[in-house]
């Protein structure tokens, strides 16, 4: 129980979520603007951050967990990207200022509320992007809506749900003595991840409803997803439409140590018309 608390109060020094006014701050030098948006998708605020150049191409980004939209915030610095397209980042439900502390373990629901956001943009040409739990977010959102997107990139991402393990401390986090120690941000995410296999396990039959070009970007060392998760990306994807990087020696975060690569999968199926 020592270990637990020790753990608990470790967590409880962490912050994930960045004010809009230090994120306008942090950008001020770019060239481009940076915007914000909140849209209230069937009861439940979402917030995003955006560029709004007039740009026939989107990228979307989709955070992790815990996280915000501010975890892809070196990409809106990005010239060769924003020379290009827009930018659009999106804290998830129960992050950042989407109904933050409120979790949504359906990850249908999450694709339905994204979507719902990317729906408001007038581009055409829309590429997703989705971190470590953003990643089944995104493979959600090209299942239910396989007409929307052209392109999807998975960094790192929880989609197989044979390798989602039950942590021992998530019980002791779900408790109301767990809840007392814990930041919003650890509790959000405790709560969808506790039920993030059985939600792997409902999109199973839907794999093959992706109709478009996907890459999965992953470290060889990750330890918070297991490099067996590109595997299952070969299993349910046919080669025709996937591709797999695997990085060498790399952890799991890769957004902030190899954000070439992501723009490098960017540049690649931007090219695939």
């Amino acid at each position: 129980m020592k270990k637990v608390i020790i753990l608990l109060l470790i967590l409880n020094s962490c912050e994930f979520r960045m004010d809009d006014e230090d994120a306008q701050e942090e950008l001020e030098t770019t060239a481009t603007r940076i915007e914000f948006g909140d849209l209230l998708v069937e009861e439940r605020n979402i917030h995003f951050a955006f560029t709004e150049q007039g740009k026939e191409l989107l990228i979307t980004f989709v955070h992790g967990s815990p996280g915000s939209w501010n975890a892809f915030i070196d990409f809106f610095k990005a010239d060769s990207l924003l020379n290009n397209a827009d930018i659009l980042s999106v804290d998830r439900a129960g992050f950042g200022d989407s109904d933050y502390g409120n979790a949504e373990s359906s990850l249908k629901k999450q694709a339905f509320q994204i979507n719902e956001v990317i729906k408001k943009f007038p581009q055409k040409r829309i590429l997703l992007i989705g971190h470590s739990l953003g990643g089944p977010v995104v493979a959600r959102m090209a299942m239910d809506y396989p007409q929307a997107y052209n392109g999807i990139i998975l960094v790192a991402p929880s989609i197989d749900p044979e390798m989602e393990k039950k942590e021992w401390y998530r019980k002791v986090i779900d408790t109301k003595f767990g809840a007392l120690l814990t930041p919003k941000e650890f509790e959000v995410s405790n709560d969808e991840i506790i039920t993030l296999k059985e939600e792997l396990e409902l999109m199973i039959p839907l794999w093959d409803q992706i109709k478009i070009p996907t890459i999965v970007i992953q470290g060889t060392d990750d330890s918070l997803v297991p490099k067996e998760n590109a595997d299952f990306a070969k299993r349910m994807l046919p080669d025709s439409l996937l591709e797999v990087n695997l990085l060498e020696g790399v952890n799991h975060f890769i957004p902030w140590s190899h954000p070439q690569e992501i723009i490098k999968a960017i540049y690649t199926l931007a090219d695939d018309r």
